[in-house]
């Protein structure tokens, strides 16, 4: 328990410092990096301290042969993937699995940038006219150990591993191995087709609901923080709440602390926690109004400012009617959910009517507090199923995920748990065969990976473009690996597929930005409109504009060249007509 409130405390306070260092004069640099790193270990050594006289809270669950075997799977699969999230092989930069391909590049954007000391709120590196409304929190806190002298590479993978390591703690804490076992091991049907061919694959790649450790907590690096966090607050409010044990919790100030920095991690499960105490608010006990209430008002502020800094309170598109989720339209519905969710869906409806029947004497409490988190979390995962809560509906899985993890711990508390073994291993098998087969197929694939890059190119427009100020934006060919933006600058627009799942609309650019690229007639007000510092022209931009006439080598001067290409600046254009906003 001290391992993960001193963990997850650190991360949160030294990531709030370093956002208020670079508010400040005195901005992100190396010296006040590790000003918030230290000041970060200190206020966590603090809460520790605070705790020392209380009895330490325990998971509630003895080791055994099960809990063993799952930290070892849970391990073994963490180390697999996060020791070559990103790795070099004869120059060739890669990743291990196809699902971190764009979004490792995304991540190493926003370290980069971030710890170039970009003036803040900061502008959006992948989209020039807009603010970067993404949750910043566990990458500014990678660019923080940069800062301190950590290379790149390995802080990524060091910050993975440990929130790994957090992640199981608190997955152990919350619900012991049938908890770690549900995060590992989701999945519907799908892997049933193993024994069709015996071949070992990720079965749900092409499912929507695809294995979480695949591809939500080694591709969303948020969840590092947010998995561990949310779980050590959903234990919290069990035992202060719940079973009334207000000597054994956190104090206000660091419970009020991962709960309202929580947007700048990860906003979704900011979201269904939010909810959850609303929920408890209205519906729970009354004598729990005065917490939640003293709760939210210490949170109220700097939630909301993290809330409007990661989304700007614009994003239109965001939220809209989606019946069906991700169910084809020619696609028998019945079927897509069976497919997806399996046996957990008929074990939820099962367990709801339970819950709504009348309760023996000595079971009311039980069943009350089981009520509590299951029913707000089935009304989410209800709502995910009509409602999109992203541009892209794939996205509601950030909440189907936590729906799902709290609805299985109350099936287990509820039910399994008083079972005997040999009546659990049908419902085991149900529940997590074909997820586990999917994970082990998916963790084996690839073992050689997939290439975003050439090190030694990155390396050397790296070198080449150091000098260049964070503000400054730069016209490329826009995609995910661009070695340009991978080393942090902004640019008019980098790769479509996350604009569009950020809720931006890029199309006015775009068509903008190849007129300026394809030199065609009018370049030079194409450039002033999208207000372009400089142009890169290297592989990537002669390979898909080969037609361009390139008029900018004969007007413009060369700032920077060499292997990877040549960089003109654009800034001393002919006066053309003044800026336009391309929305």
């Amino acid at each position: 328990m001290n391992f993960l409130v001193f963990g997850t405390c650190w991360i949160a306070s030294a990531t709030v410092l370093g956002v208020l260092f670079s508010y400040s004069p005195w901005e992100l640099t190396p010296v006040t990096s590790a000003l918030a790193l230290f000041a970060g270990l200190i206020v966590s050594a603090g809460l520790l301290w605070e705790r020392r006289a209380k009895t330490p809270l325990t998971a509630g669950n003895p080791v055994s042969v099960t809990s063993v075997l799952m930290c070892i799977l849970f391990l073994a699969f963490t180390l697999r993937e996060f020791s070559q999230v990103i790795f070099v092989v004869n120059d060739s930069l890669r990743v291990l699995s196809p699902n971190s391909l764009a979004d490792i590049c995304l991540h190493l954007k926003h370290i980069n940038y971030l710890g170039s000391s970009p003036r803040y709120w900061p502008d959006n590196p992948i989209f020039a006219f807009d603010k970067l409304r993404y949750p910043i929190g566990l990458n500014l806190f990678n660019a923080e150990l940069a800062q301190v002298g950590l290379e790149l590479q390995a802080g990524i993978i060091l910050v993975a591993l440990f929130g790994s390591l957090l992640t199981l703690r608190a997955l152990f804490l919350f619900n012991g191995s049938f908890g770690v076992a549900a995060f590992l091991f989701n999945g519907g049907l799908a892997g049933f087709l193993f024994f069709q061919s015996f071949a070992l694959k990720d079965y749900q790649q092409e499912l929507a609901w695809k294995s979480i450790p695949l591809t939500m907590f080694v591709t969303q690096r948020g969840l590092l923080y947010a998995v561990p966090a949310a779980l050590l607050l959903l234990h919290h409010w069990r035992t202060t709440l719940f079973q009334r044990y207000t000597d054994r919790g956190l104090p206000l100030w660091a419970e009020s602390l991962l709960y309202s920095t929580m947007p700048l991690f990860h906003l979704h499960t900011f979201l269904y926690l939010s909810f959850l105490l609303l929920y408890w608010f209205l519906f729970g006990d009354p004598n729990w109004r005065s917490h939640l209430l003293r709760l939210v008002f210490v949170s109220l502020i700097p939630a909301s400012f993290w809330v409007y800094s990661v989304t700007g309170f614009s994003k239109t598109g965001a939220i809209g009617w989606k019946p069906g989720w991700m169910a084809g339209l020619h696609e028998a519905h019945w079927w897509f959910w069976v497919q997806n969710f399996g046996l957990f869906l008929p074990a939820s409806i099962a367990f709801f009517i339970y819950l709504c029947l009348p309760a023996r004497a000595l079971a009311r409490d039980e069943k009350q507090l089981l009520q509590l988190f299951f029913f707000p979390s089935a009304f989410v995962f209800f709502a995910c199923c009509f409602v999109r809560f992203a541009p892209w509906e794939w996205d509601n899985t950030k909440l189907f995920f936590w729906a799902y993890l709290v609805m299985l711990f109350c099936i287990w508390e509820g039910v399994l748990k008083k079972w005997p073994l040999l009546a659990r291993i049908p419902i085991f098998v149900g529940l997590f065969f074909s997820g586990g087969i999917s994970l082990l197929g998916g963790t084996l694939a690839g073992s050689e990976g997939y290439e975003i890059g050439r090190a030694s190119q990155w390396r050397q427009v790296s070198d080449a473009t150091r000098a260049f100020p964070p503000e400054v934006v730069f016209a490329i060919y826009p995609t995910y690996n661009h070695p340009l933006l991978v080393n942090g600058h902004r640019v008019v627009m980098g790769y479509p597929g996350h604009l569009w799942s950020h809720g931006l609309n890029y199309r006015p650019v775009e068509s903008k930005l190849e007129s300026l690229m394809e030199s065609d007639r009018g370049w030079q007000v194409a450039a002033k409109e999208l207000g372009v510092d400089y142009l890169f022209w290297g592989p990537l931009e002669q390979a898909n504009y080969p037609d361009s006439d390139k008029e900018w080598e004969s007007t413009c001067k060369i700032v920077a060249e060499g292997p990877w290409g040549r960089i003109f600046d654009l800034r001393n254009l002919p006066a053309a007509s003044p800026r336009a906003n391309p929305h």
